[in-house]
């Protein structure tokens, strides 16, 4: 009986929701009236005659909760798959965000040729190398669209000089291959090394001429290794690639806008896309790939101070007089014929300058 009270609640919930809980109650009182006048029917029975009055007072719209069950499943799935993408692509941006404030394009490019080698695959490389590529890609496409809209935040990257420095010559100097040079493999991961002579140049420079660090990478990438290079801050001023400007897929430095006389500056790189706007102020040097014995810097310090001793008005000139060949080694042929004409005519003076 306590069986049969239970199962009625049930069914009554149900069928008050419908508005036809009269019908359900007479439907209990029928089958409760069964049940006492004649036990031979059993409990069964009873049981049995309830649902079917029950089950024909509840309208067919009512007994539709199934439908419930897969709505809450496709739901829960729905769920799922939304909290995967969300992961997912999270995970891709800070992936890829960490290659965009690490490396420059270049730099991922280099680890992309790197991991194809052989000897450098490891488990998974060549999605990690199909991922890389195609970032690379789209980073550079957006850079480009940038950079067309880009120019250097001002037109003086640099303040005055005072009035007593005005006869102070410019040397610019550019950073990758000429000072340094980076390089990456699988097992170690990037290192940067410095060129041999780059701080005893710098340091014997700074006497002589105003430095100023001319680079197109980031501050995040320069300044780390400028201040290894340079800790004493020889070189007063530091310019990034935000002070570039952009020319024909190339970040290019422009020496007009450094306010300085274009007749006092030299740029010293090893980066032929660094002067295409003045190619006749450029100290033109041999890129430093980790060749041993170089001393390329060193060699250029007695061309270097010799501009600044014989007062030089126009660096151009002497730069177009060099036109062709490397300047160190043109300098000290240079040199030797100025001492064996001295020899010859002693009262004769010759620097192989024009002042």
């Amino acid at each position: 009986m306590n069986r049969l009270v239970g199962q009625w609640r049930t069914v009554e919930r149900a069928a008050r929701s419908c508005n036809q809980a009269h019908r359900v109650r007479s439907g209990f009182q029928a089958a409760e009236a069964g049940t006492a006048a004649g036990s031979e029917a059993g409990p069964s029975s009873s049981t049995s005659r309830l649902f079917e009055k029950a089950a024909s007072a509840i309208p067919p719209e009512s007994s539709g909760a199934s439908p419930a069950e897969p709505a809450s499943a496709a739901q829960r799935a729905l769920s799922i798959a939304g909290n995967a993408l969300f992961v997912g692509v999270l995970g891709a941006a800070s992936f890829f965000g960490y290659y965009t404030y690490m490396y420059s394009t270049d730099q991922v490019r280099v680890m992309v040729d790197e991991t194809k080698k052989a000897e450098n695959a490891f488990a998974g490389s060549q999605a990690w190398v199909y991922a890389m590529e195609w970032y690379a890609e789209q980073r550079q496409r957006l850079e480009d669209e940038i950079q067309k809209y880009s120019d250097p935040p001002s037109e003086q990257l640099l303040p005055e000089l005072p009035p007593h420095a005005r006869h102070v010559r410019t040397l610019v100097l550019d950073l990758d291959d000429t000072l340094i040079h980076s390089d990456w493999t699988r097992a170690r991961g990037w290192r940067t090394f410095k060129r041999p002579g780059a701080t005893a140049f710098i340091q014997q420079m700074a006497s002589t001429y105003e430095l100023v660090l001319y680079t197109d990478q980031l501050p995040t990438y320069a300044d780390p290794i400028m201040d290894r290079l340079d800790p004493s801050r020889y070189a007063l001023y530091r310019l990034y690639k935000d002070s570039t400007r952009y020319v024909n897929g190339r970040h290019v430095r422009d020496l007009s806008k450094l306010n300085r006389e274009l007749g006092q500056v030299l740029l010293l790189t090893a980066n032929e896309d660094a002067y295409q706007l003045q190619p006749d102020n450029a100290v033109k040097i041999k890129p430093w790939k980790l060749e041993q014995g170089d001393t390329v810097l060193l060699d250029l310090i007695p061309f270097l101070e010799a501009v600044v001793k014989n007062n030089v008005q126009d660096v151009r000139s002497v730069i177009k007089s060099y036109e062709g060949q490397d300047i160190p080694t043109a300098y000290r042929e240079r040199m030797k014929q100025i001492q064996e004409q001295r020899k010859q005519a002693p009262s004769k003076s010759l620097f192989g300058f024009r002042k």
